[in-house]
């Protein structure tokens, strides 16, 4: 593989993802490449900016008002249900039940399913379903059957299918395996959110700031719940449709309403967590990764952003910023996967 150089052509290759099979699944616009390779050709680079010269850029892109988002969690021995609950704070809340076969790509693992997410801790899940739906959520709670039943009979039990069911009935019908268990989860929310229960530290396994997490859970009281806008890329698998997904945050969260900006991000130093330190960074401020995978050699010494055209340099002088390091430079064959391309190398400081 050919170092990136200041100036002069540059081609970035990828080695292939763990994951690669589900690339052309995950968005329907990369199955030209699912063969795992990228080339950004032509780089021409416009200059090195140090962090002492960011006095130069523009603000950063701003997704939204802050969110007041909870990645919720419930988890038993043989499979995890997630849902998307809260508000940017700006409209009234609401809920979004996460189906486990949607495909995506997960910051710093590369192309897989909802699914594979759950097998992630719970900041690694977080970062991942931000990254899907588009908006940052800054907190996560877990909790299982037999907390959520606990739940369901302080409100007196709750509508599950048109009856009144009580927490044994709803825990009974979340381990019940198969296909259905989907639906019951999302029945089971409806009919909590209607009841409007006080939720507390105490009902969770594991958060990040388990009284938030209570709080906002409580205020949640009344959410409507939403259907993640998604199409069958193949039997047994669904593909986000991001522009549909961008009008619903907007729409029933109070976010942003453009999609977000696509960002490639390539470990180019082998380092654990880099993909996933990167989005961190730039999913609350509008941007959303597409590609996350190693570059073909772990030897890079200096990080390089490239804007896909002239029209993406402000957006990679933004990305810059927010990494605070790189060389900017912008591409003269764009590889219309994304606006902006990062090559991390060992100058990025990962945390």
């Amino acid at each position: 593989m050919r170092r990136g150089h200041h100036r002069g052509e540059v081609d970035l290759f990828v080695r292939p993802g763990r994951h690669a099979p589900f690339r052309a699944m995950a968005v329907g616009w990369l199955a030209p490449v699912a063969a795992a390779l990228l080339v950004v050709g032509g780089v021409v680079a416009w200059g090195i900016v140090s962090a002492r010269e960011q006095g130069a850029a523009p603000p950063p892109r701003s997704a939204a008002v802050p969110s007041k988002l909870l990645l919720l969690e419930l988890r038993s021995k043989d499979a995890v249900m997630l849902a998307v609950v809260g508000s940017s704070g700006t409209s009234p809340p609401a809920a979004l039940a996460i189906p486990p076969n949607v495909v995506m790509t997960i910051p710093g693992q590369g192309d897989g399913t909802v699914k594979d997410v759950t097998l992630l801790n719970g900041s690694e899940a977080t970062v991942a379903i931000s990254n899907l739906v588009g908006a940052w959520i800054p907190h996560y709670a877990v909790t299982d059957p037999n907390h959520l039943a606990a739940i369901v009979d302080r409100a007196g039990g709750i509508q599950l299918f048109g009856s009144v069911a009580s927490g044994a009935e709803v825990s009974a019908g979340l381990l019940e395996p198969g296909p259905a268990r989907a639906l019951t989860w999302r029945e089971t929310l409806i009919g909590l959110f209607e009841a409007g229960p006080s939720w507390a530290p105490s009902d969770f396994l594991g958060s990040d700031d388990a009284a938030a997490g209570a709080r906002l859970l409580t205020a949640a009281k009344g959410a409507a719940m939403e259907a993640l806008p998604t199409a069958t890329v193949t039997p047994g698998y669904l593909r986000p449709d991001y522009e549909a997904v961008a009008g619903l945050m907007q729409e029933r969260f109070g976010m942003a309403g453009q999609p977000p900006v696509r960002v490639l991000v390539l470990n180019g130093t082998g380092a654990p967590g880099v993909g996933e330190s990167v989005a961190e960074r730039l999913i609350p401020q509008g941007y959303r990764v597409v590609v996350s995978e190693n570059a073909s050699s772990f030897d890079h010494r200096k990080t390089l952003v490239v804007a896909a055209s002239e029209e993406s340099r402000e957006m990679a002088e933004q990305v810059r910023r927010l990494l605070g390091v790189g060389t900017l430079s912008v591409s003269a064959v764009p590889s219309g996967l994304g606006e902006v391309t990062i090559l991390v190398g060992e100058d990025y400081t990962n945390g």
